[in-house]
């Protein structure tokens, strides 16, 4: 597993490095290595000051806007013995400094850690972790931030990010250069180090997965006990779904995002399975369930069969959690543990599933979801035998956004009534053809906790589901704001039934077209606007190549008629 680690952590960088020497080689013969050098430098001593800083600057923010506290260790040896002689006894081992301890006030259970070096880290944690997980849980969550520490995930991820750093300042400079000719090459080099900047954040996010499974890895080993993390995973999940949002946990969850032991995107379908597996009795005496494995278990059946779940992981910084369990019960049984999950019964379920349905239109679809991306890369291929036609990139990315507009929003005139746990269980679902359906439920909130104009919503259904629901106004922006702060807030707490589009990303969604209270239906442009953008941004694109072909003919045009 080390080696793996490593071998991940040396491609990313060594990719990237690569990406950034062939745009400054590039650049050098345009505009002169010097100004490139001086920019580079820059990047990567601002970078340099910013990591060294970033502990005590982090504290700071923390400490004002999130109000977290200092932990004394014997605190935690109060909350959690074994917890705290663990800490001390695996520092011990990997001969690092016990971290700092910090916990928030905040009944979200997350946990994360940051620092510049092993030596100045902290490990930050929720007062709900302590609430909804048992002290080996919440042992095998220190022990999964300890990983991150010892693996000196802090100092890689720093040098990736900033080699993307690089690659983008390189991108946003020389775009803005206007005033080198004609013939000038200096914006097409930029748009070739926005590609790079591209593909390398992907990369970057795969390195961030791959170090999420080192970390899961390394509390498994180092606690001897896998299955506590993997039922973590899951009460953590739980408690996100089940705890009510504020504006303060939701941008908390927000921004430590990529930091945090689960991406708070992802947990609603474990989380919410779990809560629906909670009885009468649980859900009035507020314990945590004891859950059934099995039925929370269906909703990874996405995670571990359904094609598309490799591509949307692709833009997270973590493994859907499905994955992460699969791994964890692989780890178990490897040491002769019992295994919570029976991914056994798992893989069997998964063998009966339709592989025609599963793959039918799967590589299809990929191109389609994908279509924008693929487009700018025609219009740049097309651009590089004349820069001059630049403007060809963006009728080529708009004719993308369209072909993906018109393929996601299929005919809705029979739409399906279910349910959220059945969406959430559905191992066909996609991300990008939606299914037309009908949810009925009642609106708890905001899809933003605590925004005044957010416009988009979360219903809770009679299953004991939540979903998130995307409105889009007639009117962009200023009818989005105007439905946000008049008719959210006047739905909240009453039944509505949503009529929309469902796809399943890392999280699930539902875009809608009507949303029917008790009084009237209100009418929603997801559709619309979609295919409105794709149509907009084509047009723009065939106006600046029309624009670029007759300046470029301009010349030859004015020759012409010169010489009768």
């Amino acid at each position: 597993m080390r080696a793996r680690l490593l071998f991940a952590s040396a491609a990313t960088v060594g990719i990237l490095v690569s990406f950034v020497f062939f745009v400054v080689v590039l650049a050098s013969f345009a505009a002169g290595f010097i100004s490139g050098a001086a920019m580079i430098i820059l990047t990567i001593v601002i970078s340099v000051i910013s990591w060294l800083v970033s502990p005590w600057l982090t504290d700071l923010i923390h400490r004002w806007v999130y109000k977290f506290k200092e932990m004394e260790f014997e605190e935690l040896a109060r909350r959690s013995p074994k917890t705290a002689r663990f800490l001390t006894e695996a520092c011990g081992r990997h001969r690092i400094k016990v971290p700092m301890l910090r916990i928030l006030d905040d009944m979200n259970p997350t946990a994360y850690c940051y620092g510049s070096l092993p030596s100045n880290s902290r490990i930050v944690v929720s007062e709900g972790l302590f609430r909804y997980l048992n002290e080996d849980e919440v042992t095998a969550v220190y022990a999964h931030e300890l990983g991150h520490i010892a693996n000196l995930d802090f100092v890689v991820m720093t040098v990736a990010n900033t080699l993307l750093m690089i690659l983008y300042e390189i991108y946003v400079i020389f775009t803005r250069i206007r005033s080198r000719g004609k013939n000038n090459p200096l914006p097409l080099i930029g748009l070739v180090s926005l590609v790079f900047w591209w593909i390398g954040t992907y990369l970057v996010l795969y390195l961030s997965r791959t170090r999420e499974y080192m970390a899961d890895h390394f509390s498994g080993v180092e606690t001897n006990n896998p299955n506590a993390l993997a039922t973590a995973l899951v009460k953590i999940g739980y408690g996100i779904a089940a705890e009510p949002d504020t504006a303060l946990s939701s941008r908390l969850m927000g921004s430590v995002r990529s930091l945090n032991i689960m991406d708070y995107k992802g947990v609603d379908t474990v989380g919410a399975a779990v809560k629906m597996a909670a009885d009468e009795k649980t859900e009035r005496t507020g314990r945590i369930p004891a859950f059934d494995a099995r039925r929370v278990s269906r909703v990874f059946l996405f995670d571990i069969f359904n094609p598309w779940a490799t591509i949307v992981q692709l833009g997270s910084t973590h493994p859907l959690t499905g994955k992460r369990i699969r791994a964890l019960m692989g780890l178990a049984a490897r040491t002769n543990q019992a295994q919570v999950f029976n991914f056994d019964e798992i893989a069997l379920d998964g063998a009966a599933l339709n592989r025609a349905r599963l793959y039918g239109r799967f590589f299809f679809e990929v191109l389609v979801y994908f279509a924008p991306i693929l487009g700018i890369a025609a219009g740049l291929i097309l651009a590089l035998f004349d820069h001059r036609l630049i403007g060809i990139v963006v009728l080529t990315f708009g004719l993308g956004l369209l072909t993906k507009a018109v393929y996601r929003f299929p005919s809705i005139k029979n739409p399906e009534e279910t349910t959220v746990l059945a969406l959430m269980s559905d191992p066909y679902a996609s991300p990008l053809r939606g299914r037309p359906v009908i949810v009925t439920g009642t609106v708890i909130g905001k899809a933003a906790a605590g925004s005044l104009f957010g416009e988009d919503m979360v219903i809770h259904d009679p299953s004991g589901g939540l979903i998130a629901l995307n409105y889009e106004s007639v009117i962009p922006f200023f009818g989005n704001l105007f439905f946000g702060y008049k008719r959210v807030r006047n739905m909240i707490s009453r039944p509505v039934a949503a009529v929309g589009w469902f796809r399943r990303k890392v999280s699930q969604i539902i875009d809608l077209k009507t949303i029917r209270t008790s009084d009237r239906p209100f009418r929603s442009y997801t559709r619309f606007w979609a295919l409105a953008l794709g149509v907009i941004v084509s047009l723009l694109g065939i106006a600046a190549t029309v624009a670029s072909l007759a300046a470029a003919a301009a010349p030859l045009l004015g020759g012409g008629q010169g010489a009768h």
